[in-house]
């Protein structure tokens, strides 16, 4: 039955890893014995309508999986799994707001990335804060609701509004990483060969480059070996996540292989200028100026919005091994 499926389901994003499965299969019994005892009263199977109104009878998911949790005193346990709730789905939020402010700091304050690790170490006093604001906040409206003699109402809710049930998302295929490896391979080669044949990123117009009114910067020549480096370690961290016995591992050294990637605008980044003006150029230095400062904001964006999306999908891989691991599931 699809309804109580989805209902299990809904129960156990709120229960602890390590006994999530043992109490989904003794609820599924009690709902399953209770539809089955029903089905016999009325001599028929029952509709999906009479099926809903049993699960919702039983309760709210979140309020359900409370009576299989450990009971806290700081908040109630009535109001706990709405507080725990909130913080779980809000955190992320605050976390991508923590990394865009910080993010705007850098590109519009012209702050340098070695601010970046310090911007890191001072989230965790923005997350404590949060939490104690969270929490007061909670326990000033249970403390308002027994002053004022009100009980914590529920908002109305349907079983038929819970989330559809989750398909098992398949890992990348072995031939899709080799297939990765074998392109990553052909793009160290390609930048190789680059320097001595500058047709293959300009096309045709490579044959106009001596005309051009400014050229690269020489620390180029410096940096392009460091940015080769870094496909390098790349492309062998791609390798790595061929060998059978680190399969099990490849959601972390991708996660590697991104920040890797991330090392490449940061290099660049320590160019400066990127261009300077030929021996016969009749280019403007301020021509100049603007178009190195456009490229610095245009690395510096990127440099941002990559770090954002590497603290969110390690957010998330976190998570997810989370839930697979009992003895660490506690702590989220």
């Amino acid at each position: 039955m699809e309804l109580l499926e989805r209902y299990l389901q809904a129960v156990g994003e709120h229960l602890p890893a390590s006994s999530r499965q043992d109490t989904i299969a003794e609820l599924r019994a009690n709902l399953l014995a209770q539809i089955e005892g029903r089905e016999e009263e009325l001599g028929r199977p029952l509709t999906e309508d009479e099926a809903a109104k049993i699960l919702e009878a039983h309760g709210m998911p979140i309020l359900v999986a409370a009576r299989y949790r450990p009971q806290h005193s700081l908040i109630s346990p009535a109001m706990f799994p709405v507080y725990w709730y909130t913080l779980k789905k809000s955190f992320p939020l605050v976390l991508l707001a923590y990394a865009a402010v910080v993010g705007a700091q850098i590109v519009l304050q012209h702050e340098p990335l070695s601010e970046i690790p310090g911007a890191v170490g001072h989230f965790w006093t923005v997350a404590i804060i949060y939490w104690a604001v969270v929490t007061l906040g909670f326990a000033v409206f249970e403390y308002l609701q027994q002053t004022q003699g009100t009980k914590f109402a529920l908002p109305h809710w349907s079983v038929r509004n819970l989330p559809k049930l989750e398909r098992t998302q398949k890992a990348p295929s072995l031939g899709h990483d080799i297939a990765d490896v074998i392109v990553s391979i052909g793009g160290v080669l390609w930048l190789l060969a680059v320097p001595n044949h500058p047709y293959l990123i300009l096309g045709p117009g490579a044959k106009f480059t001596h005309q051009m009114p400014f050229s690269l910067a020489p620390e180029w020549h410096v940096l392009y070996w460091q940015i080769m480096a870094l496909f390098v370690a790349m492309t062998a961290l791609k390798g790595l996540m061929l060998s059978p016995g680190l399969r099990p591992h490849r959601d972390w050294l991708q996660l590697c292989v991104q920040a890797l990637g991330i090392g490449i605008p940061v290099i660049a980044l320590q160019m400066k200028p990127f261009f300077v003006p030929t021996a016969n150029s009749t280019e403007t230095v301020q021509s100049l100026v603007a178009i190195n400062t456009g490229i610095a904001l245009g690395l510096k964006i990127a440099v941002a919005i990559a770090l954002a999306k590497l603290v969110w999908d390690l957010w998330q891989l976190v998570r997810s091994r989370a839930g697979k691991q009992p003895g660490f599931a506690a702590m989220w």
